[in-house]
């Protein structure tokens, strides 16, 4: 992947797109008040309002992952020989932080083919965030349906969202984990797929969300959502977060799933395409 194959490539798709049906240009900010501002309207509602509590200095990183660690399982990293992926990501950074409405966003990472997962790419661009030593970043990984964030993190992931989401008396701090990645912290997708998609639409959810994206002034927060097309939580998370990009296997997937998955999410709503190899 190049810094090529970033946005340039969805614009070239969108542009064939539009001799057929109007949409937004990529990385655009709707004058509307979004879904992502009516629900944090809703949670600004509720009794129990959620204030910042933490610094930057407070992520603790007790087991880091090596560098050739870091190569092996294709993840990005300050000083990488390979500058052409760390620049990609670093490019998409720079956009979506120059689209955000506040200082923290919150993204969506999605892919657009069934049997792909968007964990990696969903990991790198945490990473690219926490770059800058007075940010942070979590990822949560939102895709109960089995993903492979333990393989890609130092700490013994176990209890996750959805758990969380049932339990109802668990701690938030019971979730986030380390994840071996300076001030990268990381909440897996738990135990408990079983309804995700009502999990996810709650307003407990909502609250969930909005308390992770406050806690820390300058932290970003990166969903990681199934598949588009083979479920409904992709559709479900948009409404929580800024930008939402769909991953696409390089070479693998068509123009027709890509508009499909659009479509499934509403064009508004799409920021940007990410090839991966």
């Amino acid at each position: 992947m190049d810094s090529n194959k970033l946005f340039k490539a969805f614009e070239k798709n969108k542009a064939s797109r539009q001799a057929t049906t109007e949409t937004k240009p990529v990385l655009t900010k709707s004058k509307e008040t979004s879904p992502l501002q009516v629900a944090l309207q809703e949670v600004q509602k509720t009794e129990h309002l959620f204030e910042s509590k933490g610094s930057v200095k407070d992520i603790k990183n007790p087991n880091p992952i090596l560098v050739s660690e870091m190569r092996r399982k294709k993840l990005v990293y300050s000083g990488m020989k390979n500058r052409a992926v760390l620049n990609a990501f670093r490019e998409l950074r720079i956009k979506l932080i120059g689209n955000g409405e506040s200082g923290n966003i919150a993204v969506m990472i999605s892919s657009v083919d069934a049997d792909d997962s968007s964990i990696v790419t969903a990991l790198n661009l945490a990473i690219s965030f926490s770059l800058d030593v007075k940010s942070s970043a979590l990822l949560v990984d939102c895709n109960p349906y089995g993903t492979n964030l333990a393989e890609l993190v130092s700490s013994e992931l176990d209890e996750g969202i959805t758990d969380y989401m049932q339990s109802g008396n668990m701690r938030i701090e019971d979730i986030i984990y380390p994840s071996g990645i300076d001030r990268v912290n990381v909440i897996p997708a738990g135990n408990n797929p079983a309804s995700a998609v009502e999990q996810f639409s709650s307003q407990e959810m909502q609250n969930l969300l909005y308390e992770l994206r406050n806690r820390y002034p300058e932290r970003f927060i990166v969903i990681n959502a199934p598949p588009v097309l083979v479920s409904s939580e992709a559709r479900v998370l948009t409404k929580y977060v800024d930008h939402t990009i769909l991953t696409v296997p390089y070479g693998k997937s068509n123009l027709d799933s890509i508009e499909d998955s659009v479509e499934a999410l509403g064009a508004e709503n799409v920021s940007g395409v990410v090839y991966q190899q």
